[in-house]
C-alpha cells in the first residue's frame, strides 16, 4: 500500500514537473522566436544580415465596436522607427489581429473614434491629422494645416473631438492648440497656449470647453473656452509639478486630473475644483463610469475611487504589469492591458487573466545598439521597444526576444559580464539582468529572468551615456533626467553586491552623455541638454575624467560644442573621441588633452558607436560611414561603400569581425587584420 502511495506521489510529481516545463517552453516558444537569416554581400569584405528587429512598439489602444466583426476590438497604434506607422486592429477574444500602415509617420500618440465612425489619429512626424474608415477600411484624405506649421509643429501629442463636431488636437515642440472643423474643412491654429514644448494630452467637457494638459516644466490644465476664445489655468500651483504633463479625464460629472499622488477632483459644468484625495503609487487612471475612476497601485491591485465621496474598494486583484499603466476597459468592463507587443486580457466574471503576443509583425525598426559576447554571439536592440535579439554568426540563427522591463521605452545599451546581459532602459534608467542559459521568465521577482533590478533614482530617466564595465569590475552609467528637468548623473553599480551609488549634477546641470572606461578611470561627456522641454542653463560641453577610488573630477575640459560627445574609446592608457572637427586625445598620465586629427568638417558619432581593439586602433561611424583610426599614424580611413548604411550602434567582435546598425539591418565588415576587442564590457 506504502509502494502504491509512493508511486502514485512520484507519477503525480512528474505529471506537475512535465506539465510545468510545457508551459515553460511553450511560453517561450510564443515570446521568444528564433530564425535563420539570409545573409547577402553588400560590398566586399562586407555582408548584410537583416532584418534583426520587426517587433511591435504599441502606444495607445482604442476599444470600439466592429460591425463587421459584430464584436468589440481594439484600435491600438504602433511605432515603427525605420519606416511608416501601423494601426492594428485586435480581436482580443481570439487572439486576430490585421493591420495598415499609417499614411503619415512613424506611429501615433492620439487616438480617438469620432462621431462619424471613422477612427482619427495624429502622426508622429509629418504634424497632419489621420482618418481612418473601418467599414470600407480605407484611410480618408482631410485638409490638413499648412506645410510651414507641420514643418515646425511636426508631432500631433493628442487628439479630442467637442459636441459641435469640432477636432481638436495638440503639438510638439510649440504646444500650440489646433481645431479641425469636419463640416467646413477649416483648419485653425489658436496658438501657442503655454511657455512649454508639450500639449500632450486633451480632453472636452459635454459643455465644449477645451482641457488641455501642457508640460513639462510646469504640468498643468489650461481650459480654452471656444465662445470667448480665452484660456486660463485650472491647476492650482501647488499641484504644477515639474517633469509631468496633465491628463484631463472627462465625466459628465467630474473633471479628473493626477498630480504626483494627488487627484484633484472638478466639477465639469462649473470646472471648480472640489476637492483632492491622495492616491500613492497610482497609475493606469481611467474612467469607469461617471462617478467611478479605476487606477493600479504600484502594479498591484486594480482599484476603484469614488468621486462623489472618496470611498476606495478593489476592482481587480493582481492582473499583472502592463507598460506605463496602460490598462483599458472593455465594453464589458474586463481589462486589456498592453506590453509593448504582447497584451494582458482579465475576465472579471470568470476570473482568467491570459497573456498573448499580438500576433502582426512591426515593419522595421532601427538598430540602436549591438555588442558583442566573448562566446562569439552578437545583442543588440532596436530604437524602439525594451526588446533585444541575438545573433549567432556560425548558425546564422537569430533570436527576437520580448520586453525585458515591465514599462515602455527602449534599451540604450547592454554589456556582458560573467554570461550574463545587463541593460540599461529608458525609462525610468532601468536596470536588467537576463541569463541567456536560463528559461525567459521576465519580472521584477527573485526568480525572474529577465529581472528588473533597480531604478536609477533622483530624477533620473533617460541612460543616454549607456552602460560599461570598468575599474573594480563595477558598471558606470551615464544619464538625463526626467522630463522638464535638468542635471544628469553619473551613476556606480555594484554587479556582485547590487548596490548602486549615483553622483548627480558631477557637472552642474548637465547631462552625462558619453562615458567610457579603462581599469583606472572614467571617461565622460557633458553637454547641457536635460530632460525633454527643459530650458538648458549651462552652454558648454565637458570632457572630463573620474577617479573611482577618490570619487573626484581629476580632469576638466570645457568643449566649444554644446551637443554630446556620442562615444569614448579607451585603450593603452588614452582616451579619444570627436568633437566637432577634431579627433581628441587624453592621456591619463600626463593628464593632456591634444587633438590629433582634424577632418574637413565637423563630424557626428551615434550613441555607442565608437569602440577601442586591442591593437590599438579604433573603430567607429563617422557621420553614417564607417571608420577605421589609427591613432599612432592619426590616420583615418573611411570606408565609402558604407556611406549611409551605417546609421548607429557599433562593437568588435571575439574574431576582430566589425558589426554596425545599418537601418534595419546589421552589417559585417570582416577585416584584413582582424583585433579583438581591447574589453567586452566597454
Amino acid at each position: 500500500m506504502r509502494s502504491h502511495s509512493w508511486r502514485l506521489v512520484v507519477t503525480i510529481l512528474l505529471t506537475v514537473i512535465l506539465t510545468a516545463a510545457s508551459t515553460m517552453y511553450s511560453q517561450e516558444s510564443s515570446f521568444i522566436r528564433r530564425k535563420t537569416l539570409q545573409v547577402r554581400a553588400a560590398a566586399p569584405d562586407f555582408t548584410e544580415i537583416g532584418p534583426v528587429a520587426t517587433n511591435l512598439w504599441t502606444f495607445n489602444a482604442l476599444n470600439v465596436y466592429d460591425p463587421k466583426l459584430k464584436t468589440d476590438v481594439f484600435y491600438i497604434t504602433s511605432f515603427n522607427s525605420a519606416s511608416r506607422g501601423q494601426l492594428i486592429r485586435l480581436d482580443y477574444r481570439g487572439n486576430l489581429a490585421k493591420s495598415w500602415t499609417l499614411p503619415v509617420g512613424i506611429g501615433s500618440w492620439g487616438i480617438i473614434q469620432g462621431q462619424d465612425g471613422n477612427i482619427y489619429l495624429g502622426s508622429y512626424n509629418g504634424g497632419e491629422l489621420l482618418s481612418f474608415d473601418p467599414r470600407t477600411e480605407k484611410w480618408i484624405p482631410l485638409p490638413q494645416a499648412s506645410a510651414a506649421f507641420r514643418k515646425k509643429e511636426f508631432i500631433i501629442c493628442d487628439l479630442a473631438q467637442a459636441p459641435d463636431g469640432d477636432i481638436y488636437y495638440g503639438t510638439y515642440p510649440g504646444c500650440h492648440l489646433v481645431c479641425y472643423d469636419p463640416h467646413t474643412g477649416k483648419v485653425t491654429d489658436l496658438g501657442k497656449i503655454a511657455d512649454e514644448n508639450y500639449l500632450r494630452n486633451i480632453a472636452v467637457t459635454p459643455e465644449g470647453t477645451v482641457l488641455c494638459g501642457v508640460g513639462t516644466r510646469s504640468g498643468r490644465i489650461i481650459a480654452y473656452n471656444p465662445s470667448t476664445h480665452e484660456f486660463r489655468t485650472l491647476t492650482p500651483e501647488r499641484y504644477r509639478l515639474p517633469g509631468v504633463t496633465a491628463k484631463p479625464l472627462v465625466s459628465p460629472h467630474y473633471v479628473v486630473e493626477l498630480a504626483g499622488d494627488t487627484i484633484l477632483i472638478f466639477q465639469t459644468k462649473n470646472l471648480k475644483l472640489l476637492r483632492t484625495e491622495k492616491l500613492p503609487g497610482a497609475s493606469g487612471i481611467n474612467l469607469l463610469d461617471a462617478d467611478h475612476l479605476i487606477y493600479q497601485v504600484y502594479r498591484g491591485n486594480i482599484e476603484k475611487l469614488d468621486l462623489r465621496n472618496g470611498k476606495q474598494s478593489i476592482y481587480c486583484k493582481s492582473p499583472g504589469a502592463v507598460a506605463n499603466g496602460r490598462w483599458y476597459l472593455t465594453r464589458g468592463g474586463n481589462l486589456l492591458g498592453m506590453r509593448v507587443q504582447s497584451y494582458i486580457y482579465v475576465n472579471l466574471k470568470d476570473h482568467t487573466t491570459v497573456r498573448r503576443r499580438i500576433p502582426v509583425d512591426g515593419l522595421g525598426q532601427e538598430v540602436l545598439w549591438v555588442r558583442s559576447f566573448p562566446n562569439g554571439l552578437i545583442y543588440g536592440g532596436p530604437s524602439l521597444g525594451q526588446t533585444l535579439f541575438s545573433y549567432n554568426p556560425q548558425s546564422h540563427q537569430l533570436i527576437s526576444y520580448d520586453q525585458v522591463m515591465n514599462e515602455g521605452g527602449e534599451i540604450y545599451y547592454g554589456i556582458p559580464y560573467e554570461g550574463k546581459l545587463y541593460t540599461i532602459s529608458y525609462v525610468e534608467a532601468t536596470l536588467v539582468v537576463f541569463d541567456p542559459s536560463r528559461p525567459w521568465n521576465q519580472g521584477e521577482s527573485p526568480d525572474s529572468n529577465p529581472r528588473t533590478i533597480l531604478h536609477i533614482p533622483e530624477d533620473q530617466y533617460r541612460p543616454v551615456g549607456g552602460i560599461h564595465l570598468g575599474p573594480n569590475n563595477k558598471m558606470y552609467i551615464g544619464t538625463q533626467p526626467d522630463y522638464g528637468l535638468i542635471g544628469g548623473a553619473l551613476s556606480v553599480f555594484d554587479p556582485v553586491t547590487e548596490t548602486l551609488q549615483v553622483y548627480r549634477n558631477i557637472v552642474p546641470d548637465e547631462e552625462i552623455s558619453a562615458v567610457g572606461t579603462d581599469a583606472k578611470y572614467v571617461y565622460c561627456g557633458a553637454d547641457p541638454s536635460g530632460g525633454g522641454g527643459s530650458k538648458p542653463v549651462a552652454t558648454n560641453s565637458h570632457f572630463f575624467v573620474w577617479d573611482p577610488s577618490t570619487h573626484k573630477i581629476v580632469f576638466d575640459h570645457v568643449l566649444t560644442i554644446a551637443h554630446g560627445l556620442g562615444g569614448i574609446a579607451a585603450v593603452n592608457g588614452h582616451a579619444y573621441f570627436v568633437a566637432g572637427d577634431e579627433l581628441m586625445d587624453y592621456d591619463s598620465q600626463a593628464r593632456t588633452l591634444t587633438a590629433i586629427y582634424h577632418f574637413d568638417r565637423r563630424q557626428s558619432v551615434p550613441l555607442e558607436s565608437l569602440r577601442a581593439a586591442k591593437d590599438g586602433s579604433l573603430w567607429g561611424i563617422l557621420n553614417g560611414e564607417l571608420a577605421h583610426i589609427l591613432p599612432a599614424r592619426r590616420t583615418v580611413h573611411f570606408f565609402p561603400e558604407t556611406a549611409d548604411k551605417a546609421t548607429c550602434g557599433l562593437t568588435i567582435a571575439a574574431d576582430g569581425t566589425i558589426y554596425f546598425g545599418s537601418h534595419t539591418h546589421v552589417w559585417a565588415y570582416h577585416p584584413k587584420f582582424p583585433s579583438p576587442p581591447v574589453s567586452f564590457g566597454e
